[in-house]
């Protein structure tokens, strides 16, 4: 059930739709590989990526734990200002070191900004927790980012044939265009005092492992082979060398490839327009099994030469993160404690980047020696075990009305299993 806005609601909705907006301008989306290639081998990407990623995953977790215990608001605006830095530096390099340490750079920044931006938006909206006002807010957010990319890639697509190092630079100052627009918005929850470096450290790491272990409650532990296994291949997908290499395989190149994304990104949000307008009635358990079955179904597709038909593999990795995404954020900020939300966040996020630290490299050695399909088929049986022991186990769908609620308040009955 929809919930009626307030007015600062509605002025904060806007903000985060904006922000989404600047904050996802990647006019690197369907090029940046064919740029490394300008200057480095495939192998050697598999390698940047790879470690590059690793960094940027070691900061993960404690960035939102500092987001937590010092404010939402300030790591955002530094990770944002660090990533757009981080893709300027590659603008202008030429070889593998500028190339990892931007990377690295950038990666570092982005772990800053996960989890710490949603959580900031999500505490100060305030929705009620009984409506689906964040699940649409959020569907809304993606349709915007996928505008924003769909012109973002066809535009980078072209300007990389007129000059490669411009879509680099337009992304790096789109990052850094978003922090000047969410300025205003303050983190305003009470901050701790300032202690002995000892005791931060073992507070520090205490909460650290406690947003590791709200993955092994009942509450969340069920969805992190989900996590794991099919948001990482969604990820290594959007983020990593996956859909590139798979443009390739289909024999697309830079531009055509772009056309690709571009109307992957048009088709899925109108998508996601009619998952906002009956967003009230959809199952989480129908959609995450439906995304799941469907992105191994792809990898398995890509078996075959299948030349301009692969346009459907590509469109189905890319559709299904944006699908599955406000189910799944809906879940996290929902069952995770107001003062570790932005941590839950970063750990869902650390086990969601875990697999393309090790893939990457792999992936380019395979992709080197025409081996990916050692990777296709393993990591297809990988989403079918992962999406069986979610439905088995799983005790009731994701909707529930909010008549059912509000009797479970009053009456305090047990749950009936489904």
């Amino acid at each position: 059930m929809s919930q009626e806005l307030t007015q600062n609601q509605r002025w904060l909705s806007r903000k985060y739709l904006a922000y989404k907006f600047l904050a996802n301008l990647f006019f690197v989306e369907a090029v940046w590989l064919y740029f490394y290639r300008l200057f480095i081998t495939d192998q050697q990407v598999g390698i940047l990526d790879g470690f590059a990623f690793a960094i940027g995953l070691i900061a993960e977790v404690p960035s939102g734990v500092l987001a937590d215990r010092f404010g939402r608001d300030r790591m955002v605006k530094l990770g944002q200002f660090l990533a757009g830095g981080g893709l300027l530096i590659q603008a202008f390099g030429s070889s593998f070191v500028p190339f990892f340490a931007g990377q690295a750079i950038m990666m570092i920044g982005i772990s800053f900004v996960s989890g710490a931006d949603e959580a900031l938006f999500f505490g100060k909206l305030n929705f009620d927790r009984a409506s689906v006002n964040w699940r649409k807010l959020v569907m809304r957010g993606s349709q915007v980012v996928l505008i924003g990319l769909l012109v973002a890639t066809v535009v980078g697509g072209w300007l990389h044939t007129v000059n490669p190092r411009i879509p680099w630079i337009l992304t790096g100052f789109s990052f850094i265009g978003s922090v000047l627009l969410i300025w205003s918005i303050k983190d305003i929850r009470p901050e701790k005092g300032k202690q002995k470096f000892s005791t931060e450290l073992r507070e520090h790491l205490a909460s650290i492992k406690s947003g590791f272990a709200q993955f092994r409650t009942p509450k969340l532990w069920l969805y992190v082979p989900i996590i794991l296994i099919v948001q990482g291949l969604f990820y290594t997908a959007g983020w990593g060398l996956l859909r590139l290499v798979l443009l390739d395989r289909f024999h697309f190149d830079p531009f055509w490839g772009s056309i690709v994304i571009a109307t992957s990104s048009l088709i899925t949000v109108g998508i996601l327009a009619l998952m906002h307008k009956y967003a009230e009635n959809m199952s989480e358990k129908r959609v995450l099994a439906l995304v799941s079955v469907s992105a191994a179904a792809s990898l398995l597709l890509s078996f075959a030469d299948i030349g301009m038909w692969g346009y459907f593999v590509v469109f189905t990795l890319y559709a299904g993160e944006y699908v599955l995404y406000p189910f799944m954020s809906e879940v996290l900020n929902n069952r995770a404690e107001e003062n570790q939300r932005a941590t839950v966040l970063s750990v869902a996020s650390f086990l969601r980047t875990l697999p393309y630290v090790v893939l990457a490299p792999i992936i380019g050695y395979l992709n080197t020696y025409n081996k990916l399909e050692y990777f296709l088929i393993s990591w297809a049986i990988l989403i079918f075990v992962a999406i069986l022991l979610y439905l088995l186990l799983k005790k009731k769908d994701g909707f529930i009305s909010l008549v059912q609620k509000e009797t479970e308040k009053e009456m305090r009955v047990p749950e009936i299993s489904v």
